[in-house]
């Protein structure tokens, strides 16, 4: 059974961020879409235009069900790339690294080498990650898993540090499927529950629907086949595409595994022909053969071993034409052929040329740094030699087959106790988060009674004159504490400048006031730089600092109309009333200077800055829909390498 992991093909539009499958597999993913070196790039491009296809990606919008498909849509982003714009330009490099090398993994892997050299001296921490990625899917794609193990914990140091969920999730992502390939599986789901909570957090469909595939995978591997299954047709029905090939045959392959591992032959053979038929109609050769090396683990399974065999000169004609092309890329489970072909010689007698295969499977599988296929390989080997007389040999490979299988039960009952106790406090945090937020609606609620009280006592106060005294004193005991409570309601703690909901109110004021005197008005969103690594490297009292000296900032230089708010951990938003997008930005830009200025007294070693999106606000235009712009501009200034004004 081929168990090295297909769904790259659900990475096909996963994210534009070098969405690629590990384990040595052959990758189909969302760098497919930008096909063709950086050097034919002879266009003047339109940076609009680019960034709008990026977008689409980068949410899953396009869905390709062919490499003419594909084809077209590369044609389109290397005509809209602007080749004067260098952050554009290392962009569109990014995707090429994988795509440019899919069958020269050596080139690949010099490609990575030299953006990453350049990389590490700006600390560009988001594409250097991508980077480090590629040359480990390069690294992967020869079974070189040292190196690769050593670029994917790269990967996901740099990503952690670059706070980008979209991009920490996918190297959470990576990472977990190098450890289910190497047995670890219990390690692999906790990543895998990881970036599948970012899917969820970003609203990512097709992130989630492909976390859930790899969920799939490592239960299937796990040998909790129940819950493979269940994750497998959740899958199916609520995130595969109409017409993604590629998704479906991912699925229906998976299934198959599952049911073979079952012992049951008839369906999963069944099953890996609808695969078969599927990578044959969308035009992927070796994939195609990688699922003829999986028909004859079946064909092994049902005793058909002449049909195995017949397989395996095909397949060795598949594999020498690939040789020939001298690019250093093996098909995904090419080492598993080795043993399935020297089961097939075994079973029709063909006992010297087996034992020579299986001296080559031994080879080749040696190097995967996988248990579990060399479980498989020791015991067929050991059951071959006896058949042919050699019985200490083969009581040799017994011996070595049984402390495998003891070190891979002690190794899923470890995993099993890791799983469970990662599910543990999960749900512990899990309830504890419900509930701070019980504590917090139950709050609103008891401002709101305090408010319908506040109105009955005015009432009271007015019905019954002969209590003036009484009522008056209570009266005015209730309002200053119902004053103080709802100062409390509308401004941050910490910061002492408005929350989320007083300041999104002053914006639908703002907005009200400015239709109604037919005036201009402006949001600047503002993001600390690096605020985690901060809260990490110095500690979240220096964190509470940093927010606390820039909210004075802020405060500083804004006009008696103006309001700040803090809306998110380390994000505040403007609002500046009367002003246009000149002026607006103006007043970003002075802002930006002034924090890059600040000095925290208790932590003169801390440097801050601010990215700021700014945006004017259409006269027809809500709230939510001028945020997205000034939001959008944000993420763009952050893109720009942060400490940077972008206005939209």
């Amino acid at each position: 059974m081929s168990d090295l992991n297909h769904t790259q093909f659900t990475r096909f539009q996963l994210t534009a961020r070098n969405t690629w499958r590990l384990a040595g597999n052959c990758c189909v993913g969302l760098a497919l879409l930008v096909l063709g070196s950086y050097s034919s790039l002879l266009w003047a491009g339109n940076s609009a235009k680019f960034d709008e296809l990026i977008l689409q990606l980068e949410q899953g919008e396009v869905i390709f069900t062919s490499r003419n498909e594909v084809d077209d849509f590369t044609a389109q982003l290397k005509s809209a790339v602007p080749t004067e714009d260098p952050g554009r330009v290392l962009r569109l490099n990014r995707e090429l690294c994988i795509s440019d090398f899919l069958d020269k993994p050596e080139q690949g892997i010099v490609f990575a080498s030299k953006f990453i050299s350049e990389l590490e001296q700006s600390r560009d921490v988001v594409n250097l990650s991508h980077f480090y990625l590629c040359r480990a899917q390069h690294y992967g794609s020869q079974n070189r898993s040292k190196e690769q193990e050593q670029d994917l914990t790269t990967a996901l140091d740099l990503a952690n540090q670059s706070e980008d969920d979209l991009t920490t999730a996918l190297m959470l992502s990576s990472k977990a499927e190098m450890y289910s390939a190497h047995g670890q599986h219990a390690d692999s789901l906790v990543l895998l529950f990881k970036a599948h909570d970012l899917y969820k957090k970003l609203g990512h469909r097709y992130g989630i629907g492909y976390s859930v595939e790899n969920i799939a995978t490592a239960f299937r591997r796990m040998g909790e086949y129940e819950k493979a299954i269940e994750y497998l047709d959740l899958s199916e029905k609520e995130f595969a595409a109409p017409g993604d090939k590629y998704r479906l045959g991912f699925l229906l392959q998976q299934k198959a595994f599952v049911y073979g591992e079952l012992g049951k032959p008839a369906i999963a053979k069944q099953l890996f022909s609808r695969v078969r038929q599927i990578y044959q109609q969308i035009g992927e050769p070796t994939f195609v053969t990688a699922t003829d090396i999986d028909m004859m683990w079946i064909a092994n399974m049902e005793q058909r071993y002449s049909e195995s065999l017949e397989l395996a000169d095909k397949i060795t004609a598949q594999l020498a034409s690939y040789q020939e092309k001298g690019q250093g890329q093996q098909v995904v489970n090419q080492g598993l052929f080795y043993l399935y072909r020297a089961e097939a010689l075994a079973g029709t007698g063909k006992m010297p040329e087996s034992l020579q295969q299986f001296e080559q499977a031994n080879e080749v599988i040696g190097s995967l740094n996988n248990p579990r296929y060399m479980l498989w390989l020791t015991r067929a080997w050991s059951k071959t030699l006896a058949d042919a007389g050699m019985h200490a040999q083969a009581y040799q490979r017994l011996l070595q087959a049984n402390t495998l299988q003891e070190e891979l039960t002690s190794q899923a009952k470890q995993q099993r106790e890791s799983l469970l106790r990662y599910q543990f406090d999960t749900a512990l945090q899990d309830e504890k988060n419900n509930q701070l937020k019980a504590e917090n609606k139950l709050s609103a609620q008891q401002v709101l009674v305090l408010e319908s009280a506040q109105r009955w006592q005015y009432i009271a106060i007015g019905l019954f004159i002969i209590l003036a005294l009484i009522a008056l004193f209570y009266a005015i005991s209730q309002i200053q504490r119902n004053r103080q409570l709802h100062r409390l309601a509308m401004t941050d703690e910490l910061t002492q400048v408005a929350n989320r909901r007083s300041i999104l109110w002053f914006a639908e004021e703002t907005r009200l006031k400015a239709i109604a005197q037919q005036q201009q008005w402006c949001l600047l969103l503002i993001d600390i730089d690096y605020f985690k690594q901060c809260n990490d490297s110095f500690g979240h009292d220096a964190g509470d600092q940093v927010l606390i000296h820039i909210a004075a900032a802020m405060k500083s230089l804004l006009r008696t109309s103006d309001r700040v708010g803090r809306t998110g951990g380390e994000e505040f938003l403007l609002v500046v009333p009367d002003l246009g997008l000149t002026e607006a930005t103006a007043i970003a830009e002075r802002l930006r200077q002034v924090v890059m200025q600040l000095k925290i007294p208790d932590y003169p070693q801390i440097k801050i800055t601010v990215s700021v999106g700014v945006t004017q606000a259409g006269s027809q235009e809500d709230v939510r829909e001028a945020m997205s712009r000034a939001d959008a501009a944000l993420y763009q200034a952050k893109s720009l390498g942060r400490n940077k004004v972008v206005a939209a």
